[in-house]
């Protein structure tokens, strides 16, 4: 057999489906091991006895040996016949039984055995068995024995998925017994051999027994539910690690040792926070010492405190579900109050300190070149009643974020129509500001913005994202196709639409553009070769070879001049896109970006309110984190092959895959915690001091966005009425 090699086990290197895979075929192949022998347990167990046999697969040798003696070779059923009775004279003479017993081959049998374990009852027609009365010694050497054990293989005449899941209780496979090879050194491991190699599971469960065995006295020990309050009854904090050993060391006398007191030393807990606090004091109120479970920063604030404030924010969790994460757990935790003085003060701040480093880097990064920019605006919420737009220019070659600009609907008088191209102006004047050299930039088909580059961008190229475009083109033709005359324009949907992304891509100027694009009404109709093109350098035929029934997808030709063509015509040669056509020719797309709008989530969910600060910094944060973790790199196979992963998208109904990247390593947490600190440090001040309005802050124009002044509370209490009250 096969010796295994040293290392980590070989499943720890499958992906997820392969393991789940794996692991179901090694479930197959230990359900083949299993014998149902019903509530004839008992009785195997007692003849196990008295022979004085140790494992199982000894006594199914024994049994098998002297019941199948005059029938070597031939494979028989374990189900015992009915109408014959065993007798005891078969139990006699333990001569069939093989060396497998004997100290020599005692792991061999430990590796090999068959796995005859005690299962659910179940009817048997067998007569009781009636053992020898003498024994033999354990560890004595019988005669060799024609059937050993190590050479049965135990299969199942039907596949069975999951025996322990079946919904009959009372089935019983059929197992039959066979006798296998004697020399396997030839043989390649199956997954039933490799089954006995520990997995990650039971490595797992492995260490938990050896943490068991090495419990000593002072480990508290849950075994029964009366020690479950040790759990659920006793408050958590947070501790560090450096402070528990300095605990650990920490030696104080068991008596006062004040002159002329010499009372006993009691030790109270104080919770502070998410800190606690150990005080030694005698009955006479001297205290001996004090130990704290966190670092104390300068005023008194402890460093658990504006580490948990710190860390709630840079991974874009939020307060109230922290807090109740906290409770549940009993686990002292900072007010709701103090964290959000903390998060004013000094985590805000630091992330604006960080992103202005980072985004000068990257500015020194691509002086000197032309740029391509991708431009797009984030609302907070859908529909027209946005309060926040975030609005983000990405540099093409690098996909990194290069600005983010956030704005409040009272910038733009209530207006959240206006919140898109007020972002772009902003993000456009940074950029300009710092030196860079922008030749072109991608939008959506925003009306305003168009008219703004126009205007006041003209050396500019303007190029709208093609994704949009084509999308626009389906959605009108899924509309025109819903009417009763034009159904069998939908089969020509998806063609039309690839059609057009196809054209974008290959059309190097507006002629070409018209005459591959118009093309199409020809196509649809049966018809690749006509008079006259569209254009002046325009062509006049497709440029696809002949086609075949499988080509066409077998999809009919429209009828000339039907409905359905005369529907297509109108999409086809609209005013409105033929206008466009300039913005397709670069064949641009703001893909990209889109990501990275999905990837804010994380950090600012459109279901949560923020105030202006605090959501300029979780935009900011998205960036920092996107920016660091774009260029990964995906993660290859041991052959050298990229790993894929597959998803599924169930809006297209389609599987797809994709490259699996590395982990990322959030190294900018580290720099942000890192200016936090050192912001405490330097603040003479602390948290009491009273804070106001940064300039800028949209809350200086008014105090909720809401168009007319909050009347009183106690008015609306007495205006409201319901229907339901008495």
């Amino acid at each position: 057999m096969a010796s295994r090699k040293r290392g980590r086990p070989f499943g720890s290197q499958l992906s997820l489906s392969a393991r789940k895979e794996r692991k179901k075929m090694m479930d197959r192949e230990r359900g083949k091991e299993r014998i149902f022998i019903g509530d004839n347990i008992e009785r195997w167990n007692r003849v196990k006895d008295e022979l004085n046999l140790m494992f199982n697969h000894e006594v199914a040798g024994f049994l098998l040996d002297r019941y199948e003696h005059d029938k070597q070779g031939k494979v028989v059923s374990s189900t015992p016949v009915h109408g014959i009775k065993p007798t005891t004279e078969l139990l006699k003479h333990p001569a069939g039984i093989s060396d497998i017993s004997s100290a020599e081959s005692g792991k061999a049998s430990d590796l090999a055995m068959s796995g005859i374990e005690q299962m659910e009852a179940g009817p048997s027609g067998s007569e009781d068995i009636r053992p020898p009365t003498s024994k033999k010694a354990k560890g004595s050497k019988y005669s060799a024995s024609f059937l050993d054990p190590l050479e049965i293989s135990i299969d199942i005449s039907e596949e069975v998925e999951d025996l322990e899941e079946s919904d009959d209780e009372s089935y019983q496979p059929s197992i039959n017994i066979s006798l296998g090879p004697k020399d396997i050194t030839g043989i390649e491991d199956c997954p039933g051999v490799e089954s006995v190699f520990p997995t990650m599971e039971e490595e797992e469960v492995e260490e938990e027994d050896k943490e068991e065995e090495e419990a000593g006295p002072s480990i508290c020990r849950v075994l029964t539910g009366e020690d479950f309050h040790h759990l659920t009854g006793n408050k958590t904090a947070l501790v560090y690690l450096m402070q528990l050993k300095t605990l650990a060391n920490k030696k104080v006398d068991s008596v006062c040792k004040v002159k002329g007191c010499g009372e006993g030393i009691d030790i109270s807990i104080k919770h502070v926070g998410s800190a606690v606090y150990l005080k030694w004091t005698c009955r006479n109120s001297h205290v001996m010492d004090r130990w704290c479970s966190q670092p104390v920063l300068n005023k008194g604030l402890h460093g658990g405190d504006l580490m948990i404030a710190s860390s709630i924010l840079f991974s874009g969790n939020n307060f109230n579900k922290m807090e109740l994460f906290a409770k549940f757990l009993q686990m002292g935790f900072p007010s709701q109050s103090s964290f959000t003085r903390l998060q004013r003060r000094y985590l805000v701040p630091s992330v604006d300190h960080l992103w202005s480093q980072k985004q000068e880097e990257l500015i020194a990064e691509l002086a000197n070149k032309d740029l391509v920019l991708l431009g797009d605006g984030r609302m907070d919420s859908p529909g027209h009643c946005a309060q926040f737009c975030t609005y983000t220019l990405m540099e093409k070659s690098t996909k990194k974020i290069l600005s983010v600009k956030t704005l409040d609907k009272r910038e733009t008088e209530g207006k959240s129509g206006n919140l898109e191209k007020a972002g772009f102006i902003r993000g456009m004047q940074e950029v300009q500001d710092s030196g860079l050299k922008v030749a072109e930039v991608v939008t959506d088909a925003h009306i305003q913005i168009g008219a703004l580059m126009k205007k006041d961008y003209p050396a500019v190229k303007h190029s709208h994202d093609v994704w949009h475009a084509a999308k626009n083109i389906g959605k009108k033709l899924i509309s025109a196709g819903q009417e009763k005359s034009c159904k069998e324009l939908q089969k020509w949907s998806k063609d039309i639409v690839n059609h057009f992304w196809f054209t974008c891509k290959t059309a190097n100027n507006i002629d070409e553009f018209m005459g591959m694009w118009v093309g199409v009404l020809h196509h649809v109709v049966g018809e690749h070769e006509w008079y006259l093109p569209y254009s002046e350098m325009g062509l006049s035929m497709c440029k696809h070879d002949p086609l075949t029934g499988e080509d066409t997808g077998n999809k009919e030709y429209l009828i000339k001049g039907s409905p359905a063509h005369e529907a297509l015509r109108k999409i086809i040669l609209d005013k409105r896109l033929l206008h466009k056509i300039p913005y397709y020719l670069n064949f641009r797309s703001t893909a990209e970006l889109e990501s990275f709008h999905n990837h804010m989530l994380m950090y600012s969910s459109k279901r949560f309110a923020y105030t202006p600060p605090v959501y300029r910094a979780r935009s900011l944060l998205a960036a920092l984190d996107y920016n660091e973790n774009v260029d990964r790199e995906p993660i290859t196979n041991k052959d050298g092959t990229v790993r894929m992963q597959r998803t599924y998208n169930k809006k297209s109904g389609r599987w797809t895959v994709y490259a699996v990247k590395e982990k990322k390593k959030y190294t900018h947490v580290s720099s942000l915690l890192n200016i936090v600190l050192q912001k405490r440090l330097e603040d003479r001040e602390g948290l009491q001091e009273r804070m106001v309005l940064e300039i800028g802050d949209p809350r200086r124009i008014s105090r909720t966005i809401a168009p007319v002044p909050p009347p009183r509370t106690q008015q609306l209490v007495e205006e409201k009425k319901s229907r339901f009250d008495a």
